[in-house]
């Protein structure tokens, strides 16, 4: 038995189908519930962007219907990215609309199928959609850690700086004589009480007096 596009340990995708003719949407809708998706689904593109409007949170995937009465699969796909960049759209198209389908990519569409549709092959495109964002939430992933790890630098380096600052105001120059060890930490420690230093910057001002102190 082939195993599902999405396994069951992982997060269940939330998909909107849509198109216009009911024997492929219905056939569509049950070949991607076993596929691991949560499927919901549209007859015509004015039904979808309601859907897309009203989804929180918004839809993971979308496999639109290029050419419908109405609302259009381009009007869908418009629509889907504009309410939420990181949506997946997946367009289905016959064999006389792949300029349209092509026009599609363009704006933003992850690719296309034509109709009618190899079921291995659309499977296949499932795939490498669902392979292309696990890539996209790692690099996600991975840009916010470096975001996190940038702002705790610079937080560091400024309590730094104001320890600095501080400890040179308790002990202005090197030339004078080296004040009572114990008078500057219950500074510290008063600086402390009144909220205007951390524990982490307490520690630092107290590191950084003491080897003052021993130099």
């Amino acid at each position: 038995m082939t195993r599902p596009i999405v396994p069951p340990h992982r997060p269940t995708p939330s998909l909107l189908l849509v198109d216009d003719d009911p024997m492929p949407r219905e056939t569509l809708s049950t070949l991607l519930t076993q596929e691991g998706f949560h499927v919901v689904t549209a007859a015509t593109g004015e039904e979808a962007e309601v859907k897309l409007r009203s989804e929180q949170p918004p839809f993971d995937l979308v496999i639109t219907d290029l050419v419908m009465p109405g609302k259009t699969g381009m009007d869908v796909l418009k629509c889907a990215l504009k309410l939420n960049p990181s949506c997946t759209v997946l367009v289905l198209t016959g064999f006389g609309s792949v300029r349209e389908a092509t026009e599609a990519m363009e704006l933003g569409a992850f690719d296309f199928v034509t109709k009618p549709m190899q079921i291995d092959q659309f499977r296949n495109t499932l795939r490498r959609l669902m392979e292309r964002r696990d890539l996209a939430h790692e690099r996600d992933a991975l840009r916010a850690q470096v975001k996190a790890l940038m702002e705790r630098a610079e937080r560091l380096e400024t309590t730094l700086g104001r320890m600095e600052i501080l400890a040179n105001q308790i002990a202005p120059s090197a030339a004078a004589a080296k004040p009572d060890a114990l008078a500057d930490l219950e500074r510290l420690a008063v600086l402390r009480g009144k909220g205007l230093l951390s524990e982490e910057e307490f520690e630092h001002g107290k590191k950084n007096l003491l080897a003052r102190w021993l130099s």
